[in-house]
């Protein structure tokens, strides 16, 4: 049995807090520190969740000493999820993130208390790596653009023929919309998420557009200088180098179109505004 006074009850939080604040700090700058390699926000939530459930099931039993009866584990996940949710907000986090950190806990044990067969957790795994593929390694989530958004980019396009591409294409509903409504331009996709880019492909297939193809390449590799316009949907992350990439690779007089994410220090040379529920800014550089 576990007999624990008030004085080494104190010491023992004393220590826990401790050890939770090295943790996460370290966590913390390891984010900071790799933010120039594009570290994947996914690794440092996971060490949050850890960092916090490991000390909260590790006093389960004191706990049960104090209260008579051991706390359920869901009271333990909802706790840990709590935590779990404000450290992440306090280091920055958007709020997607928080509240999957808050439910994901909680989840999980009622998950395994309806006594779900095992095999369907393997294959929710795997269903989500391949469809979020690139925000673990590129910090990049799958962005839809939305049709009153795809109208809008057709008004911006040059009344030329011309050579499209969009850098992740996600699903290419904006690229099969383009493709029907401009048969005298090409559109090209770029996507290294599996699952989106199979979908994509098949309902490119089926699109019947002889002037569209979705291509499995990472955006990086892909030489700018055979488009004339450039669009993309990512995220803050990749921006900064994916601009000095297309300055250095797009021919002048080209396009570079960037829905809603900025780049540091780089004004647009035209904002549209879409007046959709989000108010989506396309932001427009000439090259």
């Amino acid at each position: 049995m576990w007999v624990s006074d008030g004085k080494t009850a104190g010491k023992d939080h004393a220590v826990l807090r401790c050890f939770l604040h090295r943790s996460v700090v370290r966590t913390a700058r390891g984010m900071s520190a790799g933010a120039g390699r594009q570290k994947s926000p996914v690794f440092a939530a996971l060490a949050i969740q850890l960092v916090i459930f490991i000390p909260l099931w590790l006093l389960r039993p004191l706990a049960g000493e104090l209260l008579g009866y051991m706390p359920p584990l869901l009271w333990v996940a909802l706790a840990g999820g709590l935590l779990a949710g404000i450290v992440t907000r306090g280091f920055g986090f958007s709020a997607p993130w928080v509240i999957g950190q808050v439910g994901a806990p909680p989840l999980l044990v009622l998950a395994l208390a309806l006594d779900i067969p095992s095999w369907v957790f393997p294959l929710v795994l795997l269903l989500l790596v391949l469809l979020f593929w690139n925000v673990a390694g590129n910090r990049v989530p799958l962005f839809l653009t939305n049709r009153l958004t795809y109208r809008a980019i057709e008004e911006v396009l040059p009344d030329r023929p011309l050579h499209f591409v969009d850098l992740g294409s996600g699903l290419g509903g904006i690229l099969r919309y383009l493709a029907t409504r401009r048969p005298d331009a090409r559109f090209s996709g770029l996507e290294t998420a599996p699952l989106p880019f199979a979908l994509s492909w098949l309902m490119g297939k089926f699109s019947g557009s002889d002037n569209l193809e979705m291509r499995y390449r990472d955006i990086f590799r892909e030489d700018l200088s055979q488009y004339d316009v450039v669009y993309c949907f990512l995220s803050p992350v990749p921006m900064p180098a994916l601009f000095e990439k297309a300055r250095a690779e797009m021919k002048p007089g080209s396009l570079f179109i960037s829905n809603s994410f900025t780049v540091p220090d780089h004004q647009p040379d035209e904002v549209v505004e879409v007046m959709d529920r989000r108010r989506t800014k396309l932001l427009v550089w000439r090259m």
